[in-house]
């Protein structure tokens, strides 16, 4: 049977070995929490590091993205040393290091993160906006000879007007293929076919509840006859009458 004093070496074994296990318990939930906050900083900076390359940045910016960098990399040498001095992460909490080194790498971050956008609104204003397909296709009417490029004008703008929503460039092509959908957009528009106002009106007129008479002008018919299929349309009236 042990002896009393036997019994409290048994018991301060025990508190130490408890003591020791919280103690390693908690070291490594600090090291788990640090990584995965400076893993999330890191994650966003290679995937902005990538994005840069798709646009350069405004020569207004290149000043100020290298002062934050350098200071984010300065701060991160310290990091490391401190490590290297001490036992654990404990070491990167001390006056308030770890939220000022967070707080540079996400600044950082955002200071990419706008140059990029602001380079890839650039690009879209410099290349200009091509007419809306739904505002083209109200004013030119869809025959026969420009159905064909109204359909790949929508399906193009479709592609653009995706492109342009975008924040920054979603991949390494977006740039090109930007000015590849605005270049072939203004190329379908010039090789529609010229319409005269009043050939807009009978069609118009046609699509609503048919054209009278009277817009059916020499203008008209001779445009119907050189750009369209005049069997595509016929004569009737409104009501039918009797024969007497």
């Amino acid at each position: 049977m042990p002896t009393l004093l036997e019994q409290a070496q048994l018991t301060r074994t025990g508190l130490d070995q408890v003591i020791r296990t919280n103690q390693l318990r908690s070291h490594l939930s600090a090291i788990q929490n640090r990584s995965a906050e400076w893993s999330r900083r890191k994650e966003k900076r290679a995937e902005l590091h990538v994005k840069s390359g798709y646009l350069a940045p405004p020569a207004s910016k290149l000043a100020e993205l290298a002062s934050a960098d350098e200071a984010t990399r300065a701060l991160c040498a310290e990091a490391r040393e401190r490590l290297s001095k001490s036992d654990g992460v404990d070491a990167l909490s001390r006056d308030e290091f770890w939220i000022r080194l967070l707080a540079q790498a996400d600044k950082a971050n955002s200071l990419s993160s706008d140059a990029i956008r602001a380079s890839w609104r650039a690009l879209i204003r410099d290349l200009g906006e091509p007419e809306a397909s739904s505002a083209l296709l109200a004013r030119e009417p869809e025959t026969p000879g420009n159905k064909q490029a109204l359909a790949r004008y929508r399906e193009v703008y479709t592609l653009y007007a995706s492109l342009k929503s975008a924040a920054m460039p979603p991949d390494t092509r977006s740039a090109d293929a930007l000015r590849q959908h605005v270049e072939e957009l203004r190329k379908i528009v010039s090789t529609l076919t010229p319409t005269p106002q009043s050939v807009k009106l009978f069609f118009k007129a046609m699509e609503a509840d048919g054209a009278a008479l009277d817009l059916l002008t020499e203008e008209v018919l001779i445009w119907l006859r050189q750009y369209d299929d005049t069997s595509r349309f016929v004569i009737r009236t409104r009501t039918v009458g009797t024969w007497r």
